[in-house]
C-alpha cells in the first residue's frame, strides 16, 4: 500500500509541475480517436459512403495529432527552450551593462553573457528525477548557484529553474496552437486526398486495350476471290 501511495503522489506531482499543453492535448487525440470513430460508425441516419469518408478523416485527423503533440512538441520544446533562456539571460546582462549596473569584466557580466544552457536544463529538470538519477556535475551545481546569486542580487532576473520551466511551457503551448492550425489539417487532407486516389483507381472498371478489339479484315484478291467461289461450286456439284 506504501508503494502504491508513493507511485500515486509520484504521478500527481509530475503532472502538477509538468502540466504542459503536449499532455493535455495528446490526452484528448487518444480519447477522440478511440471514441469518435466508434461514434461516427453508430450514427444510423448516414450512409456507408458517409461513415467511411468521417471515420477516414477522424482516424487520420486524430492520429496525426497524436503523433504531432506527443512527438513535434517534445522536440521543439526540448531544443528551444534552453538556447532561449540563454538569449534571455545575455539581453539582460546587456542591459545591466548600458545601465552602469555591471561592469563588462566582471565574473557576474561573464556568467550572464555566457550561460551554460546544458546546466540550466539539467537544473531545472531534476526536479522530476529521483536522487541517484539526478543529470548533474559538481562544476553545473557551482555555476547554478553562483547564477543563482547574481539573480539575488537582481530582481530583474528571474530565477533559472523558474525561467527554463515557464519557457518550456511556454513553447508546448505555441507548439501545440501551430500544430493544430497548421500541420495536423495540411497533413490530414493530403492524406486523405491520396486515399482517395488509391481507391478511386481501385473502383476503376477495367478498359480493354483498343487494339485488342478490332479485328484486321484483310481484303481478298480477285483471284482469290474465284478460287473460293470455285470450290464452293464443286462442293455444290460433289454432294
Amino acid at each position: 500500500m506504501k508503494n502504491l501511495n508513493e507511485a500515486v503522489d509520484k504521478i500527481i506531482t509530475r503532472l502538477g509541475t509538468s502540466n504542459d499543453s503536449e499532455i493535455c492535448t495528446a490526452a484528448l487525440a487518444a480519447f477522440k480517436l478511440i471514441f469518435i470513430p466508434f461514434a461516427t460508425m453508430s450514427d444510423k441516419k448516414s450512409t456507408k459512403e458517409q461513415k467511411n469518408y468521417a471515420l477516414t478523416r477522424d482516424f487520420l485527423t486524430e492520429g496525426v495529432a497524436l503523433l504531432g503533440y506527443i512527438g513535434i512538441t517534445r522536440v521543439v520544446k526540448n531544443n528551444l527552450s534552453a538556447p532561449i533562456c540563454a538569449k534571455y539571460y545575455k539581453d539582460k546582462a546587456f542591459g545591466l551593462l548600458k545601465e552602469n549596473k555591471l561592469d563588462i569584466n566582471s565574473e557576474d557580466y561573464k556568467i550572464l553573457s555566457n550561460i551554460d544552457k546544458v546546466a540550466i536544463k539539467n537544473h531545472a529538470m531534476n526536479e522530476f528525477l529521483e536522487e541517484g538519477a539526478k543529470k548533474y556535475t559538481k562544476n553545473q551545481e557551482q555555476y547554478i548557484k553562483k547564477l543563482e546569486g547574481i539573480v539575488a542580487k537582481f530582481p530583474i532576473l528571474q530565477n533559472p529553474k523558474d525561467l527554463y520551466l515557464n519557457t518550456k511551457k511556454t513553447i508546448s503551448h505555441v507548439s501545440v496552437c501551430l500544430l493544430a492550425l497548421t500541420l495536423i489539417p495540411y497533413i490530414t487532407n493530403k492524406l486523405i486526398y491520396v486515399l482517395s486516389k488509391v481507391k478511386s483507381q481501385d473502383n476503376k472498371p477495367a478498359v480493354l486495350n483498343k487494339a485488342s478489339t478490332q479485328t484486321t479484315l484483310k481484303p481478298y484478291t480477285m483471284t482469290q476471290y474465284m478460287d473460293k467461289t470455285r470450290m464452293g461450286v464443286l462442293n455444290v456439284f460433289n454432294r
